[in-house]
């Protein structure tokens, strides 16, 4: 982020001496802070003393800023969650593109580096961020976990994608700054943030969608303001927005506890029984059950399904441990798990196919049709090729067919023009 040419000029805020009374105010407000050079915290990015080569002069105030930032939406989700606070992380970033045309995606990116950044210091063991001095282990903090990381994954930053690097003391004068940031910037946000008494999608002015949309949120998708479905049907608001995506949070929540419950029971086995196969077997299929869930649920948890197959892995080790002195049978589960793959991969091939075998799918019934043509062309011939390699689904593919070009003829009757249709439906004409 090019600091050196930021418009200081104000974007109209809230100016109650009492706080802001809704979001909206509230991300206002934060972004008029930002703007302002005589706002803190922002304003107090740097430490009295503590001075920076002119190259890196902006790196260091990106970091601090980015971090002030990140800061006040990490204070926002302990309140409201994280859900509300990544929609409201989108807001502000419309809101900023407003008052400076390009700066919401810099500012967004800024964002998401910090949340890497903490997200890795998380997980990182308390062993592996330590270092030995005068006999005793010292733990790095926070902070300097942050300012290395920073200066090494922004992409102005000189160090970027460097290794064995000397910061040249430039590491520590950032950690300080980082510091100071937290502590001039929470008595700030924590009264700002708490005065809001409690968080209404409505108020946000703007909204967008998410990257990798949840199935509930990818059906909203569709429908927002396309003529393939009912007039009524093609509204969306912010709310409805959002309660798809907690609805979709917390699907993947279960999945994640019941995945831990999973690998608590299988860990208890130190040494499988005389008869394994019932355990084994029953937790193979919970586990092929909680991928499948996790496929029909969307949004972003390539993580999660990461997780689900290192746990089967290790269940199928064991069992072909188990195995090791059956040849008949070892290949008989080989064989098994290849023709499970197969099936798996044609009957998910893509969104649809996954949210319409939900047991709460998304689509309704009468919208399966408009669904399938809302998708991109790609899509639709791997839902086709999909639907005709398997028998049961033939019927399936035809009715598709023959209401997809009613439906088109409905819609080009009413004047409306839908992008690639015609495409669409020849891939559909020649299944």
């Amino acid at each position: 982020m090019d600091w050196k040419f930021w418009n200081k000029s104000t974007p109209h805020s809230p100016a109650s001496s009492e706080g802001p009374t809704d979001t909206s105010e509230a991300l206002r407000l934060l972004l008029g802070m930002l703007m302002r050079a005589d706002t803190p915290p922002f304003s107090n990015w740097n430490v009295s003393g503590v001075v920076f080569a002119p190259n890196i002069e902006n790196t260091a105030q990106s970091a601090s800023k980015g971090y002030l930032l990140a800061l006040w939406f990490w204070v926002f989700a302990e309140k409201h969650g994280v859900v509300a606070a990544r929609m409201a992380r989108d807001t502000f970033c419309l809101l900023a593109d407003e008052a400076q045309p390009s700066t919401g995606d810099a500012l967004d990116t800024l964002i998401e580096l910090e949340n890497r950044i903490i997200q890795s210091f998380d997980s990182t063991r308390p062993e592996h961020r330590s270092f030995v001095q005068g006999g005793r282990s010292v733990e790095l903090p926070m902070e300097y976990f942050l300012a290395t990381g920073f200066l090494l994954q922004e992409s102005g930053s000189p160090y970027y994608g460097r290794t064995n690097v000397d910061f040249e003391g430039n590491d520590i004068k950032l950690a300080v700054c980082l510091r100071n940031a937290t502590e001039q910037a929470l008595p700030i946000f924590k009264p700002m943030v708490q005065t809001l008494q409690g968080f209404d999608p409505s108020s946000l002015p703007r909204w967008k969608w998410s990257a990798s949309p949840g199935a509930l949120e990818r059906h909203l998708q569709r429908r927002y303001n396309n003529p393939l479905f009912p007039l009524h049907r093609q509204v969306v608001t912010s709310n409805d927005v959002y309660e798809a995506r907690v609805a979709s949070y917390q699907t993947v929540a279960a999945i994640r506890k019941e995945l831990a419950e999973l690998a608590r029971e299988f860990d208890g086995h130190a040494q499988l029984p005389v008869d394994w196969h019932p355990i084994l077997n029953g937790l193979r299929e919970r586990l092929d059950i909680l991928e499948d869930h996790r496929l029909m649920a969307g949004g972003e948890n390539e993580s999660l399904g990461h997780s689900i197959a290192e746990l089967r892995g290790r269940v199928m080790g064991a069992w072909r441990a188990a195995l090791h002195n059956n040849a008949r049978q070892l290949a008989a589960l080989e064989n098994a798990e290849s023709l499970q793959r197969e099936r798996h991969a044609a009957n998910y091939a893509t969104d649809w196919m996954r949210q319409l075998r939900s047991h709460a799918s998304p689509i309704p019934p009468q919208e399966v049709v408009a669904a399938l043509l809302s998708d991109p062309p790609a899509e639709i011939e791997r839902a086709v090729a999909a639907m005709r390699a398997e028998p049961q689904l033939h019927s399936t593919l035809e009715n598709c067919r023959m209401y997809a070009r009613k439906l088109a003829g409905e819609v080009r009757s009413a004047g409306h023009a839908v992008t690639d249709l015609d495409e669409k439906l020849r891939i559909l004409d020649t299944a």
